[in-house]
């Protein structure tokens, strides 16, 4: 099932992607925002280089009189505090591009933060999986993953990159390309046994150029098969397209070619009646 994409009006909404559920897409979540906050010129918040400026206290003067002894204004001493201000309205744009592209049950994390970094970096301590035990689950789950006959081919493979790139992020260079797509290809239900034994998985690792274009025309051609597959789809039967089958109440099933439906009855009792019983 497609992911739900938040309705966002004014500049955020000229980037829309599925907003933050939890653990299982914070990682994609992640690299969405970076590239959209960057966008925007304002990851320099998020990410704490761009720190916030002290504000300038201004001194308010009171009592003040004229020559005349009359009572003056106060007045306020002090240098233009503009940098502040717009470091101030810029953090909160940030802030705000944040908290659109989170789920509600997220948002309750957040709602608090005053700041842009802080709204970045508590989601990454609550949702990003970190350490030993979280890097053992997302090899369990990578490595033992099989994939069903009805699951979608591109939601499977955009499930299993997920969890390669989560582990590579705990533990750098652990799985590589090739150890990628040598999973994925494991990972094919049974009836794709045909084509997993014609695959060659002697990758040439020393030369990337050649790895990924090996990996890219391997996942080409995986793609390429559930295709084929999702054409070769039966018909409302739940028969394969080629063929019906005609079942009798009292006498044994008979597989018979499919007649067009404009030519008689009495063709199709003769055609049915040439047929011998398969017991």
């Amino acid at each position: 099932m497609a992911e739900k994409t938040p309705t966002i009006t004014g500049a955020s909404g000229l980037h829309r992607i599925p907003s933050l559920r939890g653990t299982e897409n914070y990682n994609t979540w992640r690299i969405q925002m970076e590239d959209i906050l960057t966008d925007l010129d304002l990851y320099s918040y998020v990410d704490g280089t761009n720190e916030r400026p002290e504000p300038k206290i201004k001194i308010r003067v009171t009592g003040r009189k004229d020559d005349d002894g009359n009572d003056l204004p106060d007045l306020e001493v002090g240098d233009d505090d503009s940098a502040y201000t717009e470091w101030i309205k810029a953090d909160r744009k940030a802030l705000s591009n944040i908290r659109l592209r989170v789920e509600g049950n997220v948002l309750t994390h957040i709602q608090s933060c005053k700041y842009s970094a802080d709204a970045w970096n508590l989601l990454a301590a609550t949702f990003q999986v970190k350490g030993t035990v979280g890097l053992i689950d997302l090899q369990r789950k990578f490595f033992s993953h099989r994939m069903s006959d009805s699951e979608d081919i591109e939601e499977h493979i955009q499930r299993m990159r997920g969890w390669f790139q989560q582990i590579n992020d705990i533990a750098p260079n652990s799985c590589t390309e090739a150890d990628w797509i040598t999973t994925l290809v494991a990972s094919l239900p049974d009836s794709w046994d045909t084509f997993t034994q014609s695959v060659s998985f002697e990758f040439d690792t020393e030369d990337k150029n050649k790895l990924a274009n090996q990996v890219s025309d391997l996942r080409s051609r995986i793609m390429a098969g559930a295709h084929r597959r999702n054409t070769q789809q039966p018909d409302d039967t739940g028969q394969p397209n080629a063929e019906v089958q005609v079942e009798a109440h009292s006498s044994p099933t008979i597989q018979i070619k499919a007649v067009n439906q404009t030519e008689d009855s009495t063709h199709q009792e003769k055609l049915g009646m040439a047929m011998p019983a398969r017991i």
